[in-house]
């Protein structure tokens, strides 16, 4: 794949600079940087905000005629906490569970470090709490940053390594729409993806019940290209080498992840794919083969 000056600034800026979207604050910077970017190309796009609350609200933004369109690909663009173990794929209570425990977990230990600091302190004081002195104002200063620190850790800390999960999806998209301007196709970059599908459901109410909805989902792993789904010719997925499984539902899907020896074989990603600093290009290209 060749890759161009653009896709290395974007690269770059969704690799690092926008690589948390899980706050609402860092969501709309997210959306200012990447709706400048989609203008430089075209300007049907569309934001729908929705679980509006009286500060915040999810937001899905659409490119392209969405009612009309026979065609949408889609992928998510929060970003997930850190949680124990490999992402299962399709199988958001598991990654609940696994996220709910990282949490509590590193709550507990936060909560009795605090402890330990606190009786340190007390034990080795040597004047009652005065604040004239420096070791109190230091130690009220300690004391406010472990608050603030156990407000994050309590709330799920986030995971800056997001490059596979899911920021090589969204440069995948990005590229697509790029080349592809047909009025038949449209694209989505959907919100509350990472866990559930309130995004993709707020996407599903707004096109027509005939479109085919294509997701991606981490498509830049070195784990296999696999896509599940009955919209594929198997022609073409032999010559690129994309390997298809049964569908999952009536949502096509296009991912990278290994898969599990059971009987009802499972997809996940290791902590190392989803660590990787560097893109599989060849997956990269292989997606937007798919969609000639």
């Amino acid at each position: 794949m060749q890759k161009s000056e653009k896709f290395n600034d974007w690269l770059l800026r969704y690799q690092y600079i926008y690589a948390i979207r899980r706050s609402d604050k860092s969501k709309q910077r997210f959306l200012s940087a990447i709706i400048k970017d989609i203008l430089e190309y075209r300007d049907d796009i569309q934001v729908i905000a929705f679980n509006e609350q009286k500060k915040t609200a999810s937001r899905n933004i659409y490119v392209g005629n969405i009612e009309q369109a026979d065609r949408i690909i889609c992928t998510y663009y929060d970003t997930p906490p850190k949680n124990f173990g490999p992402y299962n794929l399709f199988n958001s209570k598991e990654q609940g569970k696994k996220t709910l425990l990282f949490i509590l977990t590193t709550t507990i230990l936060m909560i009795l470090l605090g402890l330990l600091g606190t009786f340190a302190y007390m034990k080795n004081v040597s004047s009652a709490f005065d604040l004239s002195s420096f070791t109190t104002w230091l130690f009220i200063g300690l004391f406010a940053g472990y608050f603030f620190l156990l407000g994050k850790v309590s709330q799920g800390l986030s995971n800056r390594q997001t490059l596979i999960r899911n920021t090589s999806s969204i440069l995948t998209l990005l590229l697509l729409l790029k080349d592809k301007q047909n009025p038949k196709t449209a694209f989505a970059f959907i919100d509350e993806g990472s866990y559930g599908e309130q995004g993709l459901a707020v996407l599903k109410s707004s096109c027509k019940k005939q479109a085919k909805i294509f997701c991606l989902d981490s498509v830049g792993s070195q784990a296999t290209l696999t896509v599940s789904g009955n919209d594929f010719k198997p022609q073409q997925l032999a010559n690129l080498g994309v390997q298809q499984v049964a569908a999952q539902s009536e949502i096509n899907y296009i991912f990278s992840g290994r898969q599990t020896a059971d009987s009802q074989p499972a997809f996940y990603l290791t902590k190392a794919d989803l660590k990787q600093k560097t893109l599989n290009f060849e997956n990269l290209e292989k997606v937007i083969s798919l969609f000639n």
